[in-house]
């Protein structure tokens, strides 16, 4: 009883030292021996202090941008104080295990994986992390006795959910780099060719928007970094940037690589460059490999400040022969639900397909139609692929049907069940490892064809107000919030269908640049998708984080030829409301043509098809040929709000095509029965924060009388609603009850392809092409 109150006096007092100077003592001053252990301190953080900008807490530097100070709570006649820490990416799981894995922690001076203090310093600066990355870090007092058993428990791991005891840093971004450092691949595909840009004239042109910039951008380049010594480092059309080696290692992606040895530490010779500019071409390499590229100063200390940009370069030979990932389910498969749902794991093959060499950039994987597959982690796309089901048997009418979990609960560290259901989501690009530089991961095409996606298991809102299981935080394609820059050539779905994707379907976000060339959404069913939330949100269909200003997802951006049966979102389209001075380069390309929506997100208002309120200049948008419906029975109170779009401010030079137009609507109640009447808010026709309200120029074909969506008649003229169009659109659960939100609300009907053909085919939806285009048949 003695040594509890003792340990729970230790944690008041802990909370009651807000205002301390970082010298004082927590706890009891009595002997240590009086413990069975020590007790846990903690790190000064807002969640214990509730002091914003604590001087003496745990902080970055920011002046210095890479530097912390790490402060915590002193405990009486501890022997002194031992540390460890790594990037987040590694230790956020909360398992033990992660804290024990040297590939997941900070190496210090020593070569030591943790650092012990003295029992009379609080407080530790650390210099030189990496930039932009975030960081975990763990704490434990230690006995005087220097038994294991009597240390303290580590404070900062916590168990992946207790946020309280995990403490995290995040460091600022680094200054300007200029991109010394390029590499394309050779002609004959085996080899690349590096070349090293040292004129800093260049860069300040490369990175300056206009002339009266190069000044300033020059200044801060001869802050931050070293010019030779020849006289000329002050003028800025003469200076060199001081360079000594380039180095060029197996990405983490595939360490077992192969390379010259003499490029893995190369020493670059006054006779290497002409005109500023050095040119190698790096052979001997392994296809199907990646190299991770560095141009380093060795006159810098810290590797962090000696490295320019870094690049991973791929070198990806021709793929093979389609791969047909046979049907095998294992009896004893470990994997909760797994032989249940007689399903077979695309885990090792698909999972790993980033790491192995033998498999080239571009490989086609079959999985045979009629039969399950799963995944149970979350497959990393680090490398273009495609998957489909094979040809022959989509053409037999048989279809793979991929679960992305949802088929069973999550297993503990032991193989032993828990209470978790197990969701699984692909993840665009991965995280950074340990000793890795900061690169863009380059990807080429991944395309999904021909499958249906499900996570059969998953529970939204309504199951979690009926005390079943809380809304499933699931997506279909997400990224790590400190995930690596990423470069996507294109992302391609087509003919698939989607159920009880909860939170999203495909979402950014972190600290880092997004880039994907081209996303073409084609031909796809969605419907039982949603919803997170009493609002009908979660995140918006396609999820921008707004988070960087030379960012692009929506480069070249079709949805088309679709089908969304209710399923509520935040919106279809969101670049998370951010009001950014985007990059000149970044402009958007989104084209939504020829979709069917079937009460799209209609649980609440404000859930608009377009919710981005700054678009990039020089941006162009088209929303023309689809169908806009609203299904309800009589006897259904659910609400019906339906908004269009959200849109602000131009940014940049303040220009922007559209092109709104041939949209038309079917609904189920007499005010529906009018062009324009579908909405119930925010109409394309808008004066105000819409297509309305933007500046019509030649750009905008047709008349402002476009923008309205136009009730759907018949051949003789008659207005049609959604049941004298469809064979039974309406939604089958129909008790529904505001205050009492139900798993069933948003149900599509359990026969969906027969429902949704059409009864009637008015010549106009022939002639124009409206809506999907596979209810006609």
């Amino acid at each position: 009883m003695k040594k509890t109150l003792l340990y729970c006096l230790t944690a008041i007092f802990a909370l009651g030292f807000a205002s301390c100077k970082e010298d004082e003592i927590m706890g009891p001053a009595n002997p240590a021996e009086d413990y069975d252990r020590m007790p846990m301190t903690m790190f000064r953080l807002k969640e214990n202090t509730n002091v914003d900008d604590d001087p003496y807490g745990m902080r970055v530097l920011t002046d210095e941008l890479n530097s912390v100070v790490l402060a915590w709570y002193g405990v009486s006649n501890a022997a002194g104080y031992e540390i460890k820490f790594g990037p987040e990416s590694g230790l956020t799981s909360g398992k033990e295990e992660d804290w024990t894995n040297p590939e997941r922690l900070y190496q210090w001076e020593d070569g030591k994986y943790s650092k012990i203090v003295p029992p009379d310093q609080l407080t530790l600066r650390i210099d030189d992390l990496e930039y932009e990355q975030g960081y975990r870090f763990a704490i434990r007092v230690l006995h005087p006795d220097g038994n294991e058993a009597h240390h303290s428990k580590w404070y900062g791991m916590g168990n992946g959910r207790e946020w309280a005891e995990q403490a995290g840093l995040v460091t600022e971004p680094r200054y300007t780099t200029p991109k010394m450092v390029k590499a394309e691949i050779s002609k004959s595909n085996d080899a690349f060719i590096v070349t090293l840009n040292v004129n800093v004239i260049d860069h300040v042109k490369e990175v300056a928007a206009k002339e009266s910039e190069y000044q300033s951008v020059f200044e801060d380049f001869s802050k931050n970094f070293d010019f030779v010594s020849d006289g000329t480092q002050n003028d800025m059309n003469t200076a060199k940037f001081k360079v000594d080696k380039l180095v060029i290692t197996p990405s983490k992606d595939t360490p077992d690589a192969t390379i010259d040895s003499q490029w893995l530490d190369y020493q670059l010779q006054p006779t290497d460059f002409k005109d500023g500019v050095a040119t190698f071409r790096i052979g001997g390499l392994t296809m199907n490999a990646k190299y991770e590229i560095n141009a380093v100063n060795e006159s810098k200390p810290a590797i962090v400040d000696a490295r320019y940009n870094s690049i991973s370069k791929p070198i990806y030979g021709a793929p093979g022969e389609p791969i047909l990932i046979e049907h095998k389910v294992w009896a004893k498969d470990p994997v909760p639900g797994a032989v249940a749902y007689d399903a077979s794991s695309l885990d090792t093959i698909i999972g790993n397909f980033a790491n192995n060499v033998r498999l080239a950039e571009g490989q086609v994987f079959y999985l045979e139609g009629g039969k399950a597959y799963y995944f149970y982690e979350n497959p990393v796309i680090a490398k273009g692929f495609t998957l489909a089901t094979n040809p022959a048997d989509v053409a037999a009418g048989k279809r793979a049907k991929v679960y992305m979990g949802g088929i069973g609960v999550r297993l503990d560290e032991y193989g032993a069940e828990t209470a978790e259901l197990n969701t699984a989501n692909f993840m665009f690009g991965r995280q950074r490892q340990a000793g890795e530089s900061d690169f863009p991961i380059e990807v080429g095409s991944v395309v999904f064809e021909n499958i249906d996606f499900d996570c059969p298991l998953a529970t939204n809102f309504g199951h979690q107000e009926t005390g079943v299981a809380s809304a499933s935080g699931n997506y279909f394609a997400n990224m790590y919030g400190d995930g690596m820059e990423v470069v996507f050539e294109s992302l391609e779905v087509r003919n698939c269908s989607f159920q009880r994707m909860i939170r999203g379907f495909l979402r950014v976000q972190g600290k880092k640049d997004k880039t994907f060339r081209k996303i073409v959404v084609d031909g796809n069913l969605f419907y039982n998708c949603g919803y997170f939330d009493n609002n009908g949100r979660g995140y918006a269909w396609i999820a921008g984080d707004g988070a960087k200003t030379t960012s692009n997802i929506f480069c070249d951006f079709s949805w088309t030829n679709n089908t969304m049966y209710d399923s509520p979102r935040t919106a279809l389209i969101s670049d998370n409301d951010k009001d950014l001075n985007y990059s000149d380069n970044v402009k958007w390309n989104i084209r939504i043509e020829g979709n069917t929506f079937i009460n799209f997100s209609t649980r609440s208002s404000g859930r608009n098809f377009f919710q981005t309120r700054y678009v990039p200049g020089g941006s162009y948008y088209s929303f023309q040929r689809n169908l806009i419906v609203i299904a309800r029975d009589e006897a259904d109170s659910r609400s019906i709000y339906q908004t269009g779009a959200d849109i602000r401010t131009i940014k940049g030079n303040g220009e922007f095509s559209f092109r709104v137009k041939d949209n038309y609507s079917v609904g189920c109640q007499d005010s529906h029965d009018k062009d324009d009447k579908i909405f119930t808010g925010s109409q394309f026709s808008n004066a105000k924060n819409s297509f309305g309200s933007l500046t019509w120029n030649p750009g905008n074909l047709g008349e402002k009388d476009d923008l309205k969506v136009k009730a759907l008649t018949d051949d003789n003229g008659k207005v049609l609603r959604a049941t004298d169009l469809f064979t039974s659109p309406n939604p089958p659960y129909t008790a529904y009850d505001a205050s009492k939100p139900n798993p069933k609300d948003h149900e599509a009907p359990a026969d969906i392809y027969n429902a949704l053909r059409y009864k009637t085919l008015p010549s106009i939806i022939v002639e124009k092409n409206i809506g999907d285009p596979r209810w006609r048949n």
